[in-house]
Parts: C-alpha cells; structure tokens; sequence
C-alpha cells in the first residue's frame, strides 16, 4: 500500500478544499509506519525549540514536537495508535513529564472524525481550528472606500505611527488565547508585536485596519497572504492566493453590540473586493466567543490541531 496515495484519497473524499499532501521520506530516522489488514498510518517526527526571548516563543511551548501524519484505509486507526504509541515513547525519553513548555501537536482534517478516538485515549485534546472562508460568489467588484464610518467611529487603514497601539492590543489577544493553552505570555510581547507591525505597515500598510474612537484605537484587523502564513506545519488549500486573517481584537468596551460582526463585514468586503480566492483563520477550540462568531461570519473548520501539553502527562 502507498500510504501517500493512500491519504490523499481519503483526505479528497472528506474535504476536496485540503492540498493532496507530498510523500514523507521513509529513510528519514524519525520515519514511522504501521500497516494492517483495514489501514495504515505513517509520520514523520519533527521538533523545533525556541528561546523564551525570542518573538516565535509566544507561539506555544518552546519545545514543540509534531508529527507530519498521513492515513489510508478504511480503517486507519489502530495503525494510528501504534504509531502515535511509539512517537510517545521516543518523548517519554526527552520530556520531563508535566513540563507545560513542551508540547506534541498533530494536525489532521477537521472532518475525519475516524481518528479522534486515538488521539483522545492518548491525551491529546483539540486545540486549534484552521477555518476557511471561500470568496462568495457574486461578490461586488468595488471595495469600500476607508475612512468609513463603523457605530460612531471610523475604520481606516493603520499607519506606522499605530504600531505601538497594535502591539498592546495584541498582546491582550495574546494574554486571552494563553488560556487556552495554544499561544503563552512571555515578557515583552506588547513590544515585540509593535516592532513587527511597524515592519509590516511599512511594507504592507494596506492589510492593516483600524477601528478608531476619538483619542485612541478600539479595535483592528491584520491579514497577510497565505503563502506567508505564521502556521507553516498545517495542512495546505488546494486552492493558492488567498488571504489569512492574522489576528482581529476588538477592545471589550467594542463587544455584544454587533460592532466585531459589522467591523468583520468590511475587512471581509475589502478581501473580496481585491479578489482573494479565500480565507483563513485560526481560533482557539476552548474559546466560547470564538467558534460561534466565525461560524456567523461564514467560515467553516477544515484543519484540526490535537495537542499534548506538556508533551509528556505528569504521572
């Protein structure tokens, strides 16, 4: 069986939006496979570590283990397991056990419900959600014209000058998703998040926007190509050129009036507009705010991260 061929197969019947995924190398040392009579699993183990002082470090624990999965059969799961046994066993032998700075994460298609069960009796718990939006059909050519005015304010596109109001902003978002286990605080963040948009607005200005009070900002959207996507280990569109939605805060004095949904509709109208093919997102699982509102707002879940944290359980 090419198990490559394999998963690409089953991951067509289950979302035909996923890419057909590349074929792992089997002479790689971090190669696993395990073959049955109904199905067959096979992954690569991949592992990247962080400084705590570095801007990537807010993105999870500092030692991040993942596996690179594919899947074919039927009845892929008990495959799954013995592979997912024996990556585990290699962590028990790296890990301190109760670690949270460790981590293991597995990305696998949103609607493959088949391999849930192995992930959950072996501790891992839904993380994240990749959520895509497809361009509507129908969509009017013009975009908005910023400044417009959004419930007494106005949204406008970010200047340098807001770099530093961004970079507090996010690391409020920061500060929320952390309890959700899929981002962490770390010291200084607000600054690093400020320098990174001042890089950004100077290169990109157009793919900033604000939702500005009189005196200070209340709220803003940030999206960057898909291609440059700050999630590069999860499972790729089979479509290409679309538009991922970095981060989208509204300061709590903005929230329950419809102001996000409405603020939502016009980041939604400028992407349109510039013929983007689709959109991306991704949101905290545990988040109670977070699946209902992007539900409305027209995306649907297509990748799930199951994670481990710390990747090796206290006993």
């Amino acid at each position: 069986m090419d198990i490559t061929i394999g998963h690409n197969a089953r991951q067509r019947r289950f979302d035909p939006l996923l890419a057909d995924a590349p074929a792992l190398d089997a002479a790689d040392p971090a190669y696993l496979e395990a073959v049955d009579e109904r199905g067959a699993a096979a992954g690569v183990a991949r592992f990247a570590a962080f400084d705590a002082a570095s801007p990537d470090a807010v993105w999870g624990a500092l030692r991040r283990h993942e596996l690179d999965l594919r899947v074919a059969g039927e009845d892929p799961a008990p495959a799954l397991g013995r592979i997912l046994d024996q990556w585990l066993q290699g962590l028990a032998e790296r890990e301190r056990p109760g670690d949270a700075d460790s981590s293991a994460r597995v990305n696998v298609p949103s609607r493959d419900i088949a391999l849930v069960r192995a992930l959950t009796e072996r501790g891992f718990s839904p993380n994240g959600i990749r959520a895509v939006r497809p361009r509507p059909r129908g969509t009017a050519a013009a975009a908005p014209v910023l400044p417009i005015a959004l419930d007494g304010g106005r949204v406008r596109i970010a200047t340098v000058d807001d770099a530093p109001a961004l970079g507090a902003l996010d690391a409020r978002l920061l500060a929320l998703d952390a309890h959700f286990a899929s981002v962490t605080e770390r010291p200084g963040a607000a600054g690093m998040f400020a320098e990174a948009y001042r890089s950004r607005l100077r290169a990109a200005p157009d793919t900033t926007w604000v939702l500005e009070r009189p005196g200070r900002i209340t709220g803003f959207v940030h999206v960057m190509p898909d291609a440059a996507s700050p999630e590069p280990g999860t499972l790729a569109l089979a479509d290409s050129g679309g538009q991922y939605l970095v981060v989208m805060y509204l300061d709590e004095s903005e929230r329950g009036s419809g102001t996000g949904a409405a603020f939502c509709e016009i980041a939604h109208a400028l992407l349109d507009a510039s013929g983007s093919p689709y959109t991306l997102l991704s949101y905290a699982v545990a988040n109670p705010r977070s699946g209902p509102f992007w539900s409305r707002m027209g995306y649907r879940p297509i990748v799930t991260e199951w994670q481990r944290r710390p990747a090796v359980l206290a006993v």
